[in-house]
């Protein structure tokens, strides 16, 4: 299994970052407990890391990518109107834990013929010409 990093975003991120990794560890071992992945679960402060706004997972934990996930919901969701505006964003072995944005709130450009987005000016302009085959 892969290593798997979540990355907290919020005003206070370190502080968030500790309350992600506190509940995730609680959360993990609770499963490994009385879940049905229980058992071959590995639970330690050596394979689940907090530094800085990111708390690595080793894959040595064995804990499935969903089981992660389901943990970082249900904090979510413990104090939903705390957390109002926050999801769970998944993309390959990285989890983003923070409150969800539009783009239009991201000061990013928008190429008008298909809606890719990107920050920089230049590459929306090379964009676009890949629509007329330029």
């Amino acid at each position: 299994m892969h290593d798997i990093v979540i990355t907290c975003v919020s005003e206070k991120s370190d502080e968030f970052a500790k309350e992600v990794y506190d509940y995730l560890i609680a959360g993990l071992e609770k499963q490994r407990q009385h879940g049905e992945e229980g058992p071959n679960l590995q639970v330690s402060t050596d394979l689940i890391t907090l530094e800085g706004n990111e708390v690595r997972v080793s894959g040595k934990t064995l804990a499935p990518a969903g089981m992660i996930k389901w943990v970082l919901q249900s904090l979510l969701k413990s104090d939903a109107s705390r957390f109002k505006g926050y999801d769970v964003i998944e993309i390959g072995d990285t989890f983003t834990v923070g409150r969800k944005l539009h783009p239009s709130q991201m000061e990013l450009l928008a190429c008008e013929i298909c809606g890719f987005f990107t920050p920089y000016a230049e590459e929306l302009h090379t964009h676009r010409m890949t629509h007329f085959g330029v």
